[in-house]
């Protein structure tokens, strides 16, 4: 029981860990100061060597299918790191970001991992999907994005109004304004899709980013 349990809290430890860096990586790819983004793409190359190590330690007991593909991935995380740096585009950043946040979801669906985490996990997903849909100028996928990212908040929004809800009155006001201001800025973003308001969708970018990181931290304190 002990060894499984175990097993659950390094899940849960790594997932934490690969979405942590999945959301400095995204906050660098908007930034332009190089001394950020090269911080965030050192910490997760040398987060990536970590992994190739354990990888072929003879005390890694995963199937060896999962381990050549991990292996593949780490060494594709560190030519393109290696490779282009501070100068990659926001393709090649978004590439490093779902890589981390593919293998966290694949972590918490093993363990059936906790609702704040979860939470988190689609949070910073949706920060994403909305970030690489202005990326690629496509008004599709950011309507789609906009729209997953609405009815994210429109859940978060039930969730703290609910009854039974254990949160914090001060921490329920907070997401409902959230939500409310999600709301408001989907519906002026969708109606002046031609015109974008980049401040506005950054703004909401950032918040879910923000809400991610600290459903996170505090799931690492408890």
């Amino acid at each position: 029981m002990n060894n499984a349990r175990n097993q659950i809290k390094c899940a849960e430890n790594e997932a934490r860990v690969l979405m942590n860096y999945a959301m400095a990586l995204s906050k660098a790819s908007m930034s332009e100061d190089k001394n950020y983004r090269l911080l965030a793409l050192d910490n997760n190359l040398k987060l990536w060597v970590e992994i190739e190590s354990s990888l072929k330690s003879a005390k890694n007991l995963l199937p060896q299918d999962i381990k050549d593909n991990l292996l593949k991935l780490s060494k594709y995380v560190e030519r393109i790191t290696l490779s282009k740096g501070v100068d990659m585009n926001k393709t090649d950043f978004d590439s490093l970001i779902n890589i981390n946040m593919q293998i966290s979801e694949g972590l918490l669906e093993s363990v059936k991992n906790s609702l704040a985490k979860e939470e988190a996990f689609s949070l910073l997903k949706c920060a994403v999907d909305l970030s690489s849909a202005r990326e690629s100028n496509n008004k599709a996928e950011l309507v789609s994005a906009l729209d997953n990212n609405l009815k994210l908040w429109v859940y978060i929004k039930t969730m703290a109004n609910s009854k039974g809800t254990a949160l914090p009155l001060e921490t329920r006001n907070n997401l409902l304004k959230l939500a409310e201001y999600v709301s408001s800025k989907t519906i002026e973003l969708g109606q002046n899709m031609d015109n974008l308001n980049d401040k506005a969708l950054d703004t909401m970018i950032m918040t879910n980013l923000q809400i991610s990181e600290g459903l996170i931290s505090n799931q690492k304190i408890a």
